[in-house]
């Protein structure tokens, strides 16, 4: 499981993920999520990067995730960047499920020009999950 949200990814990992990677490039973050790691003994599971999640991506990550949990800064267009970086370097199983984590409606119609099928997508207050 690759996460860019630590609350997201300590969840994956506390349900019973066998290794989650959590990826952030500000420091404040990674202490927090290093804490947190810390507090709910789920060191084993994770490994914590403070880096670009590109760099990640091609470099860290040798598995194929089941699930490839997205939320980028609602300004970027990082989880674009970052579906199309795992799907061109084959980084997925064909039954892997990307969950995006976005503000914008727009990004859903991006996704669909992708080699991706979206299975779901829902609206929790001005966020919006896509599956």
């Amino acid at each position: 499981m690759f996460s860019g949200s630590g609350a997201i990814g300590l969840e994956f990992a506390s349900r019973g993920a066998k290794k989650v990677y959590l990826c952030d490039k500000s420091k404040e973050a990674i202490q927090i999520i290093r804490r947190n790691v810390q507090k709910t003994h789920l060191q084993e599971k994770v490994e914590i990067y403070a880096s670009d999640f590109i760099d990640l991506i091609q470099n860290k990550i040798q598995e194929k995730p089941d699930f490839i949990y997205i939320d980028p800064p609602y300004e970027s267009n990082f989880a674009l960047q970052a579906v199309q970086e795992f799907l061109k370097l084959d980084k997925v199983k064909p039954n892997s499920i990307f969950i995006i984590e976005t503000d914008k409606e727009k990004l859903i119609e991006e996704v669909q020009n992708l080699p991706v099928e979206i299975i779901d997508n829902r609206r929790y207050g001005r966020a919006y999950l896509i599956f």
